[in-house]
């Protein structure tokens, strides 16, 4: 969309201000303007613009100063220096310092807008290639020495081909969306947009208004049309994080969408054919949450067409060094600090903690222990006290929540005893001394189902 494009004019002449500004308010760009580079350099600071278009000769001051200042301020923002014939040397000069171009007042202005769009575009394209980028760096979370996570991105492969839903299920941090990118990656989708969406981000009606969009005038606030996220995602994947979130309203307009494949934004009448394919995840227990009522059995059964169920890292303790290594080069590029040591009772902490918010804790850890670290290596009595404070707030935390550390560690004991016997549940059964009956009702309750089938695959 054009009007997310900002663009800066700056001339002391209020007409020439005017006439640039009427000419690319017409083409649907955010128009700023400044009089001035003092106005100008506040304008920039408070807003993200993407160009400047500024006068070379303003009175006591000149373009050129403008265009050292915002080469240091922030090199990613566009320059366009506007000259009279004069002083096209100048301009020329100008380029060599960093601009954009130059553009000379007597041509025609056609030129001007054709330089504007091929800088925008050439932004554009280089986020697309950083977000690209970033996202085949977390793809390398996925290389794992992990029999049970090996498995799981040999299912993935295998479902990328189809456009059967997925329904990826896992604790808080365990790499959900992660997953769900790999799977968009590897099918036919690919060059098509991923769209995710927190569900428990929005509220019931903001909620649909972001899935679905909506007209203009259609509520209170509602300015503009909005193009909604499953449009965004045409041809593409949409992945509705924490989907068992989702009010019941809004899961019967859903369960319509899937089966109609087709959207209707909010305030209008006209229907729209939707081709998406949908990667839903949860880090809930969704045979419970139909049980007590907050996700319908109709829906989750729409959803669930190939269920993934992601191992808490704590059950991944060989892959827990390779993530430590991939967060600390990450870190230190982000953060320009280069670490060259972690010590041996530092690693050994980080191996043995058992993370209750998985890699994204684990991710968290090893980023404050960058910033904390003096000079270039990491020391345990340096961190120890943060290292020790969080690993009391995970007993405090397993301590407030009781109910859910026995379900935890009943899950893990069943799956542990299961993966021993190979998958066979009447020596599982017996393991546990119970009834096969009373250990496929576990089952049921847990979701181990898709599980136990990945260890007979």
């Amino acid at each position: 969309m054009l009007a997310d494009y900002k663009i800066l004019i700056v001339d002391d002449e209020a007409d020439y201000r005017e006439m640039f500004s009427l000419i690319l308010e017409e083409k649907g760009y955010c128009i700023y303007l400044a009089a001035c580079i003092a106005e100008a350099r506040e304008i920039i600071k408070n807003h993200k613009i993407d160009m400047v278009v500024t006068d070379l000769i303003m009175k006591n001051e000149t373009g050129i100063e403008l265009l050292h200042w915002i080469k240091k301020y922030d090199a990613e923002i566009g320059v366009i220096i506007v000259t009279a014939y004069g002083t096209v040397e100048t301009a020329v000069q100008a380029i060599q310092n960093g601009a954009y171009n130059y553009f000379i007042k007597s041509n025609d202005p056609g030129t001007l807008l054709l330089d504007i769009e091929r800088f925008l575009q050439l932004k554009q394209l280089k986020l697309e290639n950083s977000l690209l980028k970033n996202q085949t760096k977390e793809m390398s979370l996925l290389e794992s020495n992990n029999a049970d996570m090996q498995n799981i991105l040999d299912i993935c492969k295998r479902v990328a081909k189809s456009n059967i839903s997925v329904l990826i299920l896992g604790e808080s941090g365990v790499g959900k969306e992660v997953i769900a990118r790999y799977i968009h990656e590897k099918s036919e989708r690919n060059t098509f947009p991923f769209v995710p969406v927190n569900c428990q981000e929005y509220s019931e009606g903001v909620l649909e208004s972001e899935l679905f969009g909506h007209e203009k005038g259609s509520f209170t606030g509602a300015i503009k049309q909005k193009i909604g996220k499953f449009e965004e995602a045409s041809h593409g994947t949409l992945f509705l994080d924490e989907i068992a979130d989702v009010s019941m309203n809004t899961q019967v307009k859903l369960l319509r969408v899937l089966e109609d494949k087709k959207i209707e934004r909010v305030g209008g009448d006209k229907k729209m054919d939707v081709n998406i394919r949908l990667i839903s995840a949860t880090n809930k227990n969704i045979y419970e949450a139909v049980k007590s009522g907050i996700l319908r059995e109709d829906f989750l059964y729409r959803i669930n067409g190939i269920v993934i169920c992601v191992p808490p890292l704590r059950e991944r303790p060989e892959d827990i060094e390779s993530f430590i290594h991939f967060f600390v080069k990450k870190f230190e590029m982000e953060l320009k600090k280069k670490i060259e040591y972690i010590d041996e009772e530092t690693m050994n902490f980080l191996k043995n903690y058992h993370y209750p918010g998985n890699i994204r804790e684990l991710k968290n850890i090893i980023e404050r222990l960058i910033v904390l670290a003096e000079g270039s290596a990491i020391h345990f009595k340096n961190a120890k006290r943060y290292l020790q404070h969080t690993e009391e707030d995970a007993v405090s935390h397993s301590d407030e929540n009781l109910r859910d550390a026995r379900e935890q560690f009943e899950i893990e004991f069943i799956r542990s005893k299961i993966k021993d016997c190979k998958g066979n549940l009447s020596k599982a059964a017996a393991a546990l001394d119970i009834s096969k009956r009373q250990l496929n009702n576990k089952i049921l309750e847990y979701n181990l189902r898709e599980w136990i089938q990945s260890l007979k695959d």
